[in-house]
């Protein structure tokens, strides 16, 4: 009777846990861990905890299956693969990714962090991988708002995701927080425009484009980039032999046209492929 009990007791505590969901989400198999190429640091089959958004595309996003996918993932799963670590991918809101840095929950951040000197004060950053600037989207059949002067105006509602670099170039336009609308996410702001309850998203370029791939004929930018940034992936302070095998990685990845084939994957349309 004992062992049955002890056999029912854990079958609930199974399901309990199966229903409040895993901590981290599901990606795509890693093969085992191998030693690295020569010339590129080692880190051991070290496993890495990785935060980060699902709804940002083309960086990151779920397919059908709700399994991870993206550039972002793509480019850390070979990093991993070059430098003999293991990631350890952990769904989290945006904000709550620096969180985790600071109080040491998470090692890296991916989802198209933007390098700033203030964020470098709470966490490191690899060398940057993308450039890219900030631009103004606005839905395609559009005709007022014609690029970044058009929101100085204040007669225009502007959608931003809370937290992000955007949101402050955002309030540093308008001026006016009254017509600055923030969402959790950007998925939240670029369905707000869709739906007209805001004029106007200002967004990184990589994923402007990201969200017109998936909405075909709904939206467009306005005017030209207006910012010229780099996007890094965020490490946990203390960590310098990851910063330093993952700039090694990048390197490498750069150098012999890996980093191409992932953009090439994932923005699809020569006109609006980054520069690799």
């Amino acid at each position: 009777m004992k062992r049955i009990s002890v056999f029912i007791w854990l079958t609930i505590l199974a399901l309990v846990v199966s229903a409040c969901g895993p901590t981290a989400a599901p990606a795509p198999t890693q093969p085992a861990a191998t030693a690295p190429p020569a010339g590129l640091p080692d880190l051991q089959g070290r496993e890495l905890r990785v935060g980060t958004d699902p709804t940002y595309p083309p960086f990151e996003t779920v397919d059908q299956n709700q399994n991870l996918q993206g550039f972002d993932i793509d480019l850390f799963n070979e990093i991993c693969k070059r430098v003999n670590c293991k990631p350890n991918y952990k769904v989290s809101g945006f904000d709550a990714i620096f969180i985790g840095l600071q109080q040491g929950d998470l090692d890296i951040g991916l989802s198209g962090i933007t390098i700033t000197d203030e964020r470098k004060k709470t966490m490191d950053f690899s060398d940057g991988y993308l450039q890219y600037g900030q631009v103004v989207l606005v839905r395609a059949d559009e005709t007022r708002i014609k690029g970044k002067s058009d929101l100085e105006s204040k007669q225009y509602t502007v959608g931003v995701q809370l937290g992000t670099t955007n949101e402050a170039t955002a309030r540093e336009i308008v001026k006016d927080d009254t017509k600055i609308k923030t969402f959790d996410t950007f998925d939240l702001a670029v369905q707000a425009l869709i739906n007209k309850d805001v004029d106007a998203v200002v967004i990184d370029s990589l994923a402007a484009y990201g969200y017109m791939d998936t909405n075909p004929g709904k939206m467009k930018i306005a005017g030209e980039p207006f910012t010229s940034e780099w996007l890094g992936i965020a490490v946990r302070k203390g960590q310098e032999d990851v910063v330093k095998a993952i700039n090694a990685a990048l390197a490498a990845i750069k150098a012999d046209g890996t980093m191409k084939k992932f953009c090439e994957k994932w923005w699809t349309k020569p006109e609006t492929r980054p520069s690799c």
